[in-house]
């Protein structure tokens, strides 16, 4: 009998292997065929893939034909170049050229729509629909970096945490922070003072430390209510899993490779524990009974509502983590390349300094004081419109999602919005769209832009960041103790290479020469 079962147990083995044959065939190519099938039959094409990487290969070989020395390294004797779109994403640029601005492409067996035309962008940031959601990839090879938070989540369980997070930000609690944002000002201009006293009086100074720990000081009082040892090591390993991931948005492709166990993914995986542990440490460690601090309200959040997979321990470490992430990082690099293109354009930066004096009369701004600056918020605007802190505004279909009248996204097809070319774009803006003009922004956005809903320096539609408040908040208060305390102008050891790496930074930082007012 047991001869007679041998056949039996070889035919469901071989019928297993041939169905998990099948599958991966499926998922591996098959899938994103079809799905690309289906863009193609609304007019909408791009790079033929490749089997198993998509386009990736295409990619590597565009990037390879540009090298850094083709940057627009900056020379004090030539204009600094603002457009870096084709620095950056090369192929972007060229199949932009090549299949319009809507076009799609694959990255492995994840099919790609990127949209660049801004009425179909109008459209979906009318969309309300929660089957356009948060693509599985950023839970799955960004994991170690978000989690399941706030940025990666989707329907009841992304709406949960937006509805447990977003009022502790909004305006009336965020003027209740000015405070908090007002003592940090005070700190940096204070290390300022202190170096350009110590250099005699003007200074060379690398920016990007300073700004980051400006910002990264306000958040850690926010969530936390104190900056002390340990959240400065958390931002700190914060920082570390940033640069071993990657960016947060852009994926890599390559099937599986999240699971290899290679240094990089090792560095994740280790990094992830520790940040783990550290912030369940300071969750102890703080007063949460203090509603005000919003580690508070995670706390709370995780004790009911709908919380997916996640362990309300897990709920706690990655909604915290993220917003560590995102309000440590991204207002401190708007400010720093907003430093920068203030020292590139000093009749701006004494337009914007003659009304911070007037205004504030020497004294220290205050709340009311800040909503009267009205040059100073086209400047900030204008420095969100060409740095932007996202890199990408990305999107899942979860189902087949109807966008306005023109296109239809086939369930399973992500969406891709890169600001950056969004804010550039010369039929948006206008022929002088590579230029730093907040005269733009004199009537708001709607008057700056052909298509205002394009302007997305805070994401799209019902995701919205919900710090938009507190980030504006400490831009302007940045801006005009600076403005008020200091003249600065562009170092000659300044060389203007933007990186698109975790962030769109400065490859070398922001290097500027200071003086004491």
């Amino acid at each position: 009998m047991e001869i007679a079962l041998l056949p039996c147990a070889f035919l469901a083995f071989v019928l297993l292997l041939f169905c998990l044959i099948m599958y991966a065939v499926y998922d591996l190519f098959l899938k994103a065929k079809i799905l690309r099938a289906k863009l193609q039959k609304q007019g909408i094409d791009g790079p033929k893939p490749s089997f198993v990487l998509g386009n990736i290969p295409d990619i590597q070989k565009i990037r390879s034909k540009v090298l850094e020395a083709d940057a627009s390294t900056y020379n004090v004797n030539e204009p600094l170049s603002l457009d870096c779109r084709s620095i950056l994403l090369p192929h972007i640029s060229q199949w932009t050229k090549q299949f319009g601005k809507t076009f799609t492409f694959a990255l492995g067996k994840v099919q790609i729509l990127y949209i660049g035309d801004g009425e179909l962008v109008r459209e979906m940031s009318q969309c309300k629909s929660l089957d356009l959601g948060k693509p599985s990839y950023l839970q799955k090879d960004r994991g170690p970096l978000l989690g399941k938070g706030i940025l990666t989540t989707s329907k009841e369980v992304w709406d949960h945490q937006r509805k447990s997070i977003a009022p502790t930000l909004y305006m009336d609690k965020v003027k209740n922070m000015y405070s908090i944002v007002l003592e940090s000002g005070n700190t940096l201009v204070k290390s300022w003072e202190k170096l350009i006293e110590t250099e005699g009086g003007i200074a060379d100074i690398r920016v990007d430390d300073y700004v980051k720990k400006f910002t990264s000081t306000i958040f850690s009082n926010v969530m936390f209510g104190r900056y002390d040892a340990a959240t400065k090591d958390l931002f700190s390993k914060c920082r570390d899993l940033m640069e071993a991931s990657g960016s947060p948005t852009v994926l890599d492709g390559r099937p599986f490779y999240r699971f290899f166990p290679t240094k990089k993914n090792k560095d994740q995986w280790r990094i992830e524990k520790e940040i783990y542990r550290s912030i369940l440490d300071l969750t102890k460690n703080c007063d949460v009974s203090e509603s005000k601090n919003m580690i508070h309200t995670l706390v709370e959040a995780s004790k009911y509502g709908e919380l997916g997979s996640s362990t309300p321990q897990q709920f706690i470490v990655d909604n915290c983590k993220e917003l560590c992430i995102v309000a440590m990082d991204v207002p401190g690099i708007t400010g720093i390349w907003g430093l920068m293109l203030l020292a590139l354009h000093p009749e701006w930066q004494a337009r914007a300094r003659a009304e911070v004096l007037k205004v504030c009369g020497g004294q220290i701004p205050d709340s009311e004081k800040l909503g009267k600056m009205r040059v100073l918020k086209m400047i900030i605007q204008e420095i969100l419109r060409l740095y932007p802190g996202v890199g990408f505004t990305v999107r899942e279909a979860l189902a087949d999602v109807q966008i306005g009248s023109k296109v239809r996204v086939p369930k399973g097809v992500n969406t891709w919005i890169w600001p950056i070319a969004m804010h550039r774009d010369p039929q948006l803006w206008g022929p002088d769209a590579l230029k730093f003009n907040p005269e733009r922004f004199c009537n708001g956005v709607s008057g700056a832009c052909k298509i205002p809903q394009a302007y997305i320096p805070f994401g799209l539609g019902p995701r919205t960041c919900p710090g938009k408040n507190l980030g504006m908040m400490e831009l302007t208060v940045m801006f005009s103790m600076v403005l008020a305390n200091f003249s600065f102008s562009l170092s000659p050891n300044y060389y203007h290479v933007p990186n698109f790496n975790v962030l769109l930074e400065p490859k070398y930082g922001v290097k500027l020469i200071f003086q004491k007012l």
